[in-house]
């Protein structure tokens, strides 16, 4: 069995492929205006508030029982975590996805399981078959972490790894993409056939995790016509090695590195632009024309600690229907840095309403920034909870702990 002949994708016929691409087209066509808009009245509003001589103040000093407390909980946590489940005897191998955000939570994840005595190597995102196959027969891990996407499962040699787990009871635990009902998902009945065809063949992954809440899997991941494997949550988290409250003077009155997507450009116009014309702070994020192109991941505790609040707004599909937490957060409470964010159904399972300030509507964001921003000591209290509360349960060690419960599990049922 050759890999072309099971990863390839059946072209679809022409007309269809030329009807797709003119929709596509059309839509983007449709939208341009409405982004281009929208991002220059941020632009505007940012070079406002940029030049507002107004919020010219002193810099303000870092709370040093934050500082201190992060200091401690971090000492606890790496003595408390040293080897934890080095007799687990799991080896991890991960195809990383190609993005900034899984750059950092899957290091993230590397780092606490290598610190717990968990052998583990990353591959980067553009590895191909024969890099990947041959990783596995020189490492021969136990565990296989990869992207179910359809870039991913081409690039792979999937009847080659489908051989290594028989060999060497290796448990592929993938992470499932495929959101064809999901806000801005696509499908078409040739994917879907595609990749009922791979699962058939128990050519996928042998189990899910993702970010992704269990009612957001079940609404829209789950392939309801094909057979599908068990499915976890392992959320976002801190990242215990990078995350943690710095002795910096704050600088800014906010905070925001984002991608440029239409979702966040949208949610940016309708939340923030009251708060960039008025406040001088720092934006990140390539593709804005404003602020800067991009930070490294490893300097983001930096200007987390330089800043006065933290911008947290959270897309439409993540509020609509709970998603998630996003790495924003997590990382930001680490950081000991205070942070305004927008409410879901599911925020309640992470934080407590006053670990982390939530606004309902545009309005009530800009009059709760506007609340807090020269109000330090009400801002270190809630930031300070936050902290705790992010230590105590929500950091990757915590999450290797979750992954390490389910993989011995998965090991008893027989799944590897």
């Amino acid at each position: 069995m050759s890999t072309p002949s099971v990863n390839a994708l059946p072209p679809p016929p022409s007309y269809w492929r030329i009807v797709r691409a003119g929709a596509r087209r059309f839509r983007q066509a449709l939208f341009f205006p409405v982004r281009q808009f929208r991002t220059r009245a941020l632009r505007e509003a940012y070079l406002r508030g940029s030049a507002n001589a107004a919020r010219d103040l002193p810099a303000e000093d870092a709370d040093p029982v934050v500082v201190e407390t992060g200091r401690i909980l971090r000492q606890q946590l790496l003595a408390t975590y040293k080897g934890k489940h080095a007799a687990a005897g799991y080896r991890v191998l991960m195809v990383r996805p190609g993005s900034v955000t899984a750059e950092i939570w899957f290091g993230g994840l590397q780092s606490c399981m290598q610190h717990a005595g968990i052998e583990c190597r990353v591959l980067p995102p553009d590895s191909r078959a024969a890099m990947v196959s041959a990783e596995l027969e020189a490492f021969q891990p136990n565990v296989l972490i990869a992207v179910e996407s359809t870039h991913c499962l081409q690039s792979l040699d999937l009847p080659f790894i489908y051989e290594y787990k028989r060999r060497r009871s290796c448990l592929r635990l993938f992470v499932p993409v495929w959101q064809a009902h999901a806000p801005g998902g696509f499908s078409s009945r040739r994917h879907d056939a595609w990749r009922r065809n791979l699962r058939r063949m128990e050519l996928l992954g042998d189990a899910h995790f993702s970010i992704f809440e269990p009612e957001f899997y079940e609404l829209f991941m789950r392939d309801r016509l094909g057979p599908m494997p068990d499915h976890v949550t392992v959320a976002q988290a801190c990242d215990p090695f990078t995350d943690t409250p710095l002795a910096e003077r704050k600088r800014h009155d906010y905070f925001m590195a984002t991608s440029f997507t239409d979702e966040r450009v949208e949610v940016s116009h309708r939340l923030l632009l009251p708060i960039l014309a008025r406040y001088r702070g720092l934006w990140a994020g390539a593709q804005w024309g404003f602020g800067r192109t991009y930070i490294p991941p490893a300097e983001m505790p930096v200007h987390y600690a330089q800043t006065r609040i933290a911008l947290s707004p959270l897309v439409g599909f993540v509020s609509d229907f709970g998603a998630e937490l996003t790495l924003r957060v997590f990382a930001a409470a680490a950081c000991g840095t205070f942070q305004l964010t927008t409410p879901t159904a599911i925020t309640g399972r992470y934080f407590r309403p006053d670990e982390l300030i939530q606004a309902g509507s545009p309005a009530e964001y800009v009059r709760l920034f506007e609340h807090y921003v020269d109000r330090p000591a009400e801002r270190n209290a809630v930031a300070l909870r936050a902290l705790r509360r992010v230590y105590s349960e929500h950091t990757c060690f915590h999450r290797v702990d979750q992954l390490v419960h389910h993989l011995d599990d998965w090991r008893k049922r027989g799944l590897f």
